[in-house]
């Protein structure tokens, strides 16, 4: 069944689109092994969600949403909202983050943190348009290196 103006989550033969997309949003350097082993963990984790929009069964935009677990209840983090830049102000992220909420909801996540690197302006714009407060809390980022052993 072709998949016309729609969301699903990601499916294993839209891999290469997706790295493609990540490749063009965000400049990732994601091999598909990479790619590949991100949704084998997704599908075997239930609190992970990697949403799709397609359009004539082409992925077109996608959005991450990973919800936690913690003392205090649960809350969620959405990451790597990106979309074709073709199909930008088409009102496909606005889809996608409502169906991204909406799963919060039924879970009943209590927030949802959501993370945008700074120079992503136009993202910003839509998701204060969206509810979201940046001046709420402050992210703290510290990337850890693999090393060899």
């Amino acid at each position: 069944m072709e998949r016309d103006n729609m969301i699903d989550e990601i499916k294993e033969k839209d891999l290469i689109q997706l790295q493609k997309i990540q490749q063009r949003v965000f400049n990732s350097t994601a091999t598909y092994d990479k790619i590949q082993t991100f949704y084998q963990e997704s599908k075997e984790n239930k609190d992970i969600h990697v949403l799709g929009y397609y359009i004539k069964d082409n992925l077109v935009g996608t959005v991450t949403l990973n919800i936690l677990t913690l003392p205090s209840g649960k809350e969620a983090t959405i990451w790597d909202l990106a979309i074709n830049e073709e199909y930008r102000r088409l009102g496909i992220a606005t889809k996608l983050m409502n169906k991204a909420e909406a799963i919060a909801k039924k879970e009943n996540i209590r927030r949802i943190w959501l993370f945008s690197g700074f120079h992503r302006k136009g993202a910003h714009e839509l998701y204060r348009k969206l509810g979201y407060d940046e001046n709420r809390d402050k992210a703290f980022v510290k990337n850890i290196e693999e090393r060899n052993n």
